[in-house]
């Protein structure tokens, strides 16, 4: 075994960055190779999507490092795209260059550099219809443009701009299974010089996750650093579990979703005090929050069908269960402040037509489990 004195535990298991030594391509989904061609072929608008955190960005990077980057969550019009634009590719200081929206559109097709907008659904559908129209001739000139969202936003750019039917093709991101996730953990203890036993730690991590490989690099650097690691080791140390998983997960909950989660069991002002509810493990609580206990009693499940979430009502409540108008109000209200009162995506959406509550940030899900005070879940090993 190779030792390198320079790997460090934090620079091994990367949260919120690019990783490089636990970097999964997942090569079984051929995901690079078709962003590849597509910045071979160009001729289109690419539109990439998949679920929050599972590594939509990550994977552009890798291939599009060099792109000229934009996040939608900051842009709030056409002209103020373009502007952003400008500050990407002129190096120098030079705001009348990048004032002048037709110069920028010319110097970035002749910088033969990716465009990519990270977040795009972010962006207000009137502004996106501005930018899509913006681009369609130069993506016909052959400028590669590529748009990240989430999946039930992914077809956005064709929504707003008919005209694109035809002109955007689509590359969907699948969540990550316990193979893909084992892979992380797999690399990064392998290059720190640490013995998983059967990978019995890594499967216990991975069934946590959500998913989210984001969570999966915390957890095995957290892990790591509860074996008294910090650096790649000269010699092979045998990882141990923590005393209890409760509390390594619980702690690990505590700095997640919180705010969303207090937010949520809020609910809207209220005129009057709401109805008091009894739950069987002896707590009370109002509507809201008795029915974030019920959604966090499916595992939470990341998707949840109102039947489920009915039986899982009455799972948790010591009497009965509230009628159908109250529960689809209270899902209602709660993504109406996920979506306005909550910094980023929203952390859960209710779909009123397929009468189906999505968890979609894995996050946020992972809070539900293990972040509340007084939830007790089993000390699995």
């Amino acid at each position: 075994m190779q030792f390198n004195n320079a790997s460090t535990v934090g620079s091994v298991f990367v949260v919120g960055r690019l990783p490089t030594v636990t970097y999964n391509p997942r090569e079984r989904l051929n995901l690079e190779p078709q962003l590849q061609e597509y910045l071979e072929d160009r001729g289109a608008l690419l539109s990439v999507s998949g679920p929050t955190k599972t590594g939509k960005t990550t994977l552009l990077r890798s291939v599009a490092a060099s792109g000229v980057w934009l996040s939608g969550g900051a842009v709030a019009s056409k002209d103020e795209f373009w502007r952003a634009v400008g500050e990407e590719i002129y190096e120098e200081e030079d705001e009348a260059a990048r004032q002048s929206i037709g110069r920028v559109r010319r110097d970035l097709v002749a910088s033969d550099r990716c465009l990519v907008v990270d977040d795009f659904h972010y962006i207000d559908q009137s502004v996106q219809l501005d930018i899509v129209r913006s681009l369609k001739d130069l993506v016909f000139d052959g400028l590669p443009a590529i748009v990240a969202s989430v999946p039930h936003r992914a077809y956005d750019a064709v929504r707003v701009e008919k005209e694109m039917t035809g002109r955007v093709a689509h590359l969907s991101i699948s969540p990550w299974d316990d193979e893909d996730l084992l892979r992380i953990a797999m690399k990064g203890f392998s290059a720190l010089g640490l013995v998983d036993e059967e990978s019995r730690l890594a499967h216990r991590l991975s069934r946590e996750s959500f998913s989210s490989p984001h969570l999966m690099q915390q957890f095995c650097k957290r892990l790591c650093r509860e074996n008294g690691v910090s650096r790649a080791m000269a010699d092979s140390l045998v990882l141990t579990p923590p005393e209890s998983w409760v509390e390594f997960f619980s702690q690990s909950a505590a700095d997640t979703s919180k705010a969303a989660f207090d937010l949520l069991a809020q609910g809207p002002r209220r005129r009057t005090d709401r109805l008091q509810r009894e739950l069987k493990d002896g707590r009370t609580v109002d509507i809201y929050g008795a029915v974030l206990e019920a959604i966090a009693n499916t595992g939470p499940s990341l998707a949840i069908g109102y039947d489920q979430l009915r039986a899982s009502l009455r799972e948790v409540l010591a009497n009965e269960v509230p009628q159908r108008h109250e529960v689809t109000r209270v899902l209602d209200q709660m993504t109406k402040i996920a979506k306005e009162d909550i910094e980023g995506e929203p952390v859960v959406d209710y779909d009123e037509g397929l009468s189906t509550l999505h968890v979609s940030d894995p996050y946020f899900a992972f809070y539900l489990r293990w972040g509340q005070s007084g939830r007790v879940l089993p000390d699995q090993n």
